[in-house]
């Protein structure tokens, strides 16, 4: 499993809590699994041989230890935060405060009490701890034994004196008689002072008091130990956090060590790291930024030193049992930093600070984002990353810090914490996008968590560019409807995006030509039949389907595309058409004809048209389309099957062959005789796509879409009726040596056309762009041609009359009588 599914798997496992049952604890789980995830990407390539990996994979490294570091961050603030937000709602269901003010008996208990009532304090508190933590490891100088060893071996040593080597070996000899250690002791004590800063650095102030007792600097560990807070178990209540001490500890006058360690730590004549060592003690800045090497290294400086300011300040002003020592008499050790207001400041100090290196770093996109998190500025920063998102395209450096800022968003939203909602549907909206390349299957698990209105379009404009066979694409859809969309609205819309994409796609009148049943539809065409699947996939939307299968259908035909549109029926599920839409049409057949003109009066007087359900007329123009194609391509297989017709006389043919001459006629007939029936019986005769045999009321009130509809219908009408004429002329005529009396039925065509109640003459005389003239004198040509053809069998069958006129002499009266 990849990182986006498993952070994919982690939200989708704690989807549908949004909201609910908030407690300390609640994003742990979470936030743990997304923090998981990082650790093993970072243990995998630490785990490579290091003579394979290169710098590139250094700077994956490094990018998954700062996003474990980001969500560590989250884990630790928002555990608060719900804490916080937890017991804001309890208050406010509370009748008010019903204890009493603790009265803190130790330091210790006052800083606790604080903690207890200060949300932000505990928030910097949790920051320093995770600054500590997230430190980068560092080699540690080795225990020693022996208290400057060397230095006093060489005071030891009479006459050996160095005039640079101090003559006395206590911790002060080196200030007070401005001398140096011996070169081994002056090296250990460096690397000594640089480890127990690297130490405290990462609030291991115990590890950096065994190191000193273990080397021998038992006064060092003391200087270190001023830095606990006074407690007393006797004094100090048992229900106090923490582990209690078993007899008095800590120092009862901290502020006067603090002083203490300010003024060392301003001593430029010492060491460096020894400096910053006691100022970070004291919480003082100067002397921890001049040994700080990165924005975690200076933020913590502050942190530490806001959290020290904060401390100092509720010792000072709790009534404690024991008044510390006082240091107004002893001044003011100078600083350049001026005490924080809070983190916000400390942070915008930082993008702004004199270092390029460091404005750098507090630019880069993971130190904004843990700004953002640090400040409780969040909302604010995912708003700005939105607007970022919408004005530029996403780089492969912005994939990963966008499903982090995803997965935050989510989470927090989750938590009851506000968001903007436009943001958070942007970032989503990205995200979906990015998975929609290569991780599809994940992509219901994030839409479901977009705003209800934005759902079924994001998902819908997703399922547009899947193009995968059938099976795949349902399958898209069963993830949508387990994760709770509306499958049916979705795949309505998936369909009209993609119809709508070709709507204007109609080939220009004057370019129409017939498709042959064998050619092969274009993209385009395919695309459009691959859409209307969307819709038949469930047959609780078959009804709606039916009213866009004839919508396309109309499109396919009227660019003479009968091929397409054969395509499009026969891609529909064998059980669309349902048995109650045959039973309705057929009512509605049986209906029209017993109240047809030449009906007898008798029985019940039909129902309006306009009454009937809308779908009816969609069945009817749905079954009349396809039987255009059918008859059409049925129409291929008998000419086809004439184009077989044994060229020698049946006289010059072996028995054989006369036996095969007689079962290729006998086929012949059949063929025929179906042909001829289609086009009659299910074209002709039914007058087809008229208004009346769709069962359409055309005086009734309608919309643009009925009124376009009953256009379109009107235009298909034009097309296909004269060629739908033309074909049954060529059927009757060319089966003429098969079946004589065919002949005589060709040339009846004449009265199919004039007869009025189907108005056939009126689509013949219409002129159209590929016959200006319109189609009526084409159709005098062919009943022409079949009166030249029965005068000429009868002049052959009758000898004794006057010979046949040529075609040319023939007067065009003969054609007109053929006709009358």
């Amino acid at each position: 499993m990849d990182i986006v599914a498993k952070f994919a798997a982690a939200v989708d496992a704690h989807s549908g809590r949004e909201g609910a049952g908030l407690d300390s604890d609640t994003s742990t789980p979470q936030t743990r699994a997304y923090r998981q995830v990082a650790k093993q990407q970072l243990e995998a390539l630490k785990g490579e041989a290091f003579a394979a990996r290169g710098p590139q994979d250094q700077n994956s490294e490094a990018y998954w230890k700062t996003e474990s570091n980001t969500w560590d961050l989250v884990e630790r603030l928002y555990k608060l935060r719900a804490q916080a937000l937890a017991e804001a709602q309890d208050d406010d269901m509370s009748d008010g405060d019903s204890g009493q003010e603790a009265v803190a008996t130790t330091d210790y208990a006052a800083v606790q009490e604080l903690m207890g009532r200060s949300n932000l304090l505990a928030e910097y508190m949790e920051v320093k701890r995770w600054l500590e933590e997230t430190a980068p490891e560092f080699q540690a100088v080795e225990t020693r034994k022996g208290y400057l060893f060397y230095t006093r071996r060489s005071i030891a040593r009479s006459g050996a004196r160095d005039s640079r080597i101090v003559t006395e070996a206590d911790p002060d000899a080196t200030s007070r008689q401005r001398r140096e250690l011996a070169p081994e002791d002056a090296e250990y004590s460096a690397g000594l002072v640089r480890t127990l800063y690297e130490y405290v650095r990462r609030g291991r102030v115990s590890s950096a008091i065994d190191l000193c007792v273990e080397s021998d600097e038992a006064w060092r560990a003391a200087t270190l130990k001023g830095s606990l807070v006074w407690r007393d178990p006797v004094l100090e209540p048992s229900d106090i956090p923490g582990t209690r001490p078993p007899h008095t500890a800590g120092n009862i006058n901290r502020a006067l060590w603090k002083h203490a360690c300010a003024a060392l730590a301003a001593d430029e004549a010492n060491d460096m790291f020894e400096r910053a060592l006691y100022a970070a003690l004291s919480g003082r800045i100067d002397e921890v930024a001049l040994v700080c090497e990165g924005w975690d290294d200076h933020l913590w400086a502050h942190v530490n030193a806001l959290i020290e300011a904060r401390v100092d300040r509720t010792i000072l002003d709790s009534a404690l049992l024991y008044t510390p020592a006082q240091t107004a008499a002893l001044g003011h050790v100078p600083s350049r930093y001026m005490p924080a207001r809070d983190l916000s400041q400390v942070i915008d100090a930082l993008a702004c600070h004199d270092s390029p290196a460091l404005r750098y770093a507090a630019a880069e996109p993971f130190r904004r984002l843990q700004s953002a998190i640090i400040v409780d500025k969040f909302p604010a920063y995912l708003g700005e990353y939105a607007e970022h998102l919408r004005a530029t395209e996403s780089t492969d450096a912005d994939v990963n810090l966008l499903r982090v800022v995803v997965h935050i968003a989510l989470l927090l939203r989750r938590l009851g914490f506000a968001l903007p909602l436009g943001a958070v549907a942007d970032v989503l909206e990205r995200y979906i996008d990015l998975l929609a390349s290569n991780n599809r299957h994940l992509v219901a698990v994030y839409v479901a968590h977009l705003p209800p209105s934005r759902q079924t379009e994001a998902y819908a404009l997703f399922l547009r560019g899947v193009d995968d066979p059938l099976p795949v694409r349902m399958q898209l859809l069963v993830l949508a409807e387990t994760h709770g969309l509306d499958v049916d609205a979705i795949a309505k819309l998936t369909a009209q995006l993609v119809l709508d994409k070709h709507s204007d796609s109609r080939l220009p009148a004057a370019a129409y030509a017939l498709a042959e049943p064998i050619e092969r539809t274009s993209d385009a065409e395919s695309e459009q039949i691959r859409a209307i699947e969307w819709i038949t996939a469930f047959p609780r939307l078959y009804c709606y389907a039916l009213v866009e299968i004839c919508n396309l259908a109309r499109r396919f035909l009227l660019c003479g595309r009968t091929n397409a549109a054969a395509k499009l029926f026969n891609s529909l599920p064998d059980d669309f058409v349902q048995p109650e839409w045959i039973v309705k049409a057929r009512l509605d057949d049986t209906s029209a004809a017993s109240h047809s003109p030449g009906s007898s009066a008798n029985g019940p007087p039909p129902a309006p048209i306009g009454a009937l359900p809308e779908a009816t007329s969609h069945v009817h123009e749905y079954i009349q389309m396809l039987s255009l194609c059918d008859a059409y391509h049925y129409y291929s297989t008998w000419a086809e099957a004439m184009c077989k017709r044994p060229t020698n006389p049946a006289s010059q043919l072996s028995a054989r062959m006369q036996a095969q001459c007689l079962e290729w006629k006998e086929r012949a007939v059949q063929t025929t005789d179906h042909a001829t029936l289609m086009f009659r019986s299910r074209l002709i005769d039914i007058d087809w796509l008229s208004p009346q045999s769709l069962c359409i009321a055309v005086n009734s009130p309608s919309d643009n879409s009925q009124t376009s509809r009953l256009e379109e219908l009107a235009r298909l009408r034009e097309l296909y009726i004269p060629e739908t004429v033309f074909r049954l002329h060529s059927i009757l005529f060319d089966s003429r040596d098969i079946l004589p009396q065919n002949l005589k039925r060709s040339l009846d065509l004449a009265q199919l056309v004039a007869d009025e109640s189907l108005g056939i003459y009126h689509q013949l005389a219409k002129p159209t762009m590929a016959h200006p003239l319109g189609r009526l004198t084409a159709f005098l040509g062919l009943m022409r041609r079949s009166a030249f053809e029965i005068l000429r069998i009868q002049q052959l069958s009758q000898p004794d009359k006057p010979p046949l006129l040529a075609d040319s002499t023939l007067p065009a009266s003969v054609g007109r009588r053929a006709i009358a």
